[in-house]
């Protein structure tokens, strides 16, 4: 007889949950900064630096006195006596301006003792050791000035941030080689089924080659902060899934299932996870993936998803982003978003979240969001053709076509 889920959760309730039975904190370590990419920083890295170190120039021209080209025109140019040469890596006491000089210089060079403005090579003209200035300058202009980008003990990159390209070349920026950044958890992927069959074997009539094991091992390994064994397939045997499981919570962080986890009598990682473990939650108010369950088994959390990909794939999106987000203070974890136009109703069953894919397009001035509306938890390609989703919440009804919507990206 089937058994079925009993009371949902919400989504909100689920991500609480999986958060208060996660690892208390993740591993840290020291590295190289060229290793770093993809990683989250597991302290506040500080600039140890002024960055520009001093003011220099922003442009190729002339560093003056603003106040000896007060009132300079093409019919009427102040004239300069040149005094010599500024270039990158030069000191900035390397030449002292006095009224009435200049000194020519290149883009990043340090501006000059006594200089306060740069005038841009395009509004000179050069006469041996001289030079005409035909427009005047305020104080500072096309100058960057000292600490304008960062200053000197401040956060470059917050902890918890996800290092980029972008946080990398400003981490060496202030010459820091080394970084403390969060290590991996260790997660277990165990899929089960009958009807499975692994990719690469021969295809066999009524059987289906796995998926949803793999998506789950490149959705964990993607985020960053898993390192995923994907285990295999275990048919829908009590004693393989027993065996299975508990050589998982023996060795990794957390573990997740695939399959198995519903109400009819083949379901077999419900009945052995509930014998071995103790349930958290046994099923959520959202669409797709009801069944996503959680237990604390030998006291690690093992997640319950969905045999099917789209099911799975919103469980972890869902829950387990929100929760590593909640539990570990996260940045760069959660997906950007942009608000597009509806271009089809979307209606919802109220007390069930809801995730629906959506193609993205842009129409003149307008980001357009189309509905992927081929139904079923397993259809993949409403993963692989969508780049984006819209969550309608349990407490609304729907959106209306034409309505403006957010979409997260993906």
């Amino acid at each position: 007889m089937p058994r079925f889920l009993g009371k949902l959760i919400s989504v909100e309730d689920a991500i609480a949950k999986l958060s208060d039975v996660l690892p208390n904190s993740l591993p840290s370590d020291i590295i190289e900064l060229v290793n770093s990419l993809g990683l989250f920083s597991a302290e506040d890295i500080v600039a140890r630096i002024d960055m520009p170190e001093f003011d220099r120039s922003a442009v190729d021209g002339y560093a003056v006195r603003a106040v000896d080209v007060q009132g300079a025109t093409v019919n009427n140019p102040a004239v300069l006596k040149i005094i010599g040469i500024m270039k990158p890596g030069d000191k900035p006491d390397k030449h002292v301006i006095g009224p009435s000089e200049a000194v020519e210089i290149h883009t990043g060079a340090p501006l000059p003792r006594g200089a306060d403005a740069i005038v841009m090579y395009e509004d000179t003209m050069r006469n041996d050791d001289e030079v005409e200035i035909y427009s005047p300058v305020s104080r500072y202009a096309n100058v960057s000035r000292k600490g304008e980008d960062f200053a000197r003990g401040s956060i470059i990159v917050p902890r918890g941030e996800r290092i980029r390209a972008q946080h990398i070349g400003i981490i060496a920026s202030n010459g820091i080689d080394k970084v403390k950044v969060y290590g991996k958890l260790s997660a277990a992927i165990i899929s089960t089924g009958n009807e499975l069959i692994e990719p690469g074997k021969p295809y066999v009539e009524g059987k289906i080659y796995a998926s949803t094991g793999f998506l789950v091992k490149a959705y964990l390994e993607e985020t960053g902060l898993f390192k995923a064994d994907y285990l295999g397939i275990y048919p829908d045997d009590p004693g393989a899934v027993r065996e299975a499981l508990a050589y998982a919570v023996s060795r990794y962080d957390i573990v997740f299932t695939t399959g198995g986890t519903s109400v009819s009598e083949s379901d077999i990682v419900r009945d052995v996870v509930e014998d071995m473990g103790e349930w958290v939650f046994r099923g959520v108010a959202m669409r797709p993936g009801r069944p996503t369950s959680l237990a604390v088994v030998n006291g690690k959390p093992v997640m319950l998803l969905s045999g099917y990909p789209v099911a799975a794939w919103t469980g972890l999106e869902l829950i387990l982003r929100k929760a590593l987000i909640e539990k570990y203070g996260l940045q760069g974890l959660e997906r950007p978003y942009a608000v597009a136009v509806l271009m089809r109703s979307l209606p919802n069953r109220v007390g069930y979240t809801s995730l629906i894919r959506v193609k993205l397009s842009i129409e003149g001035n307008k980001l357009y969001a189309e509905p992927y509306m081929l139904k079923g938890s397993g259809i993949l390609s409403s993963l692989s053709k969508s780049n984006g989703y819209v969550v309608i919440p349990g407490h609304v009804e729907g959106y209306s076509e034409g309505e403006e919507i957010v979409v997260r990206l993906i």
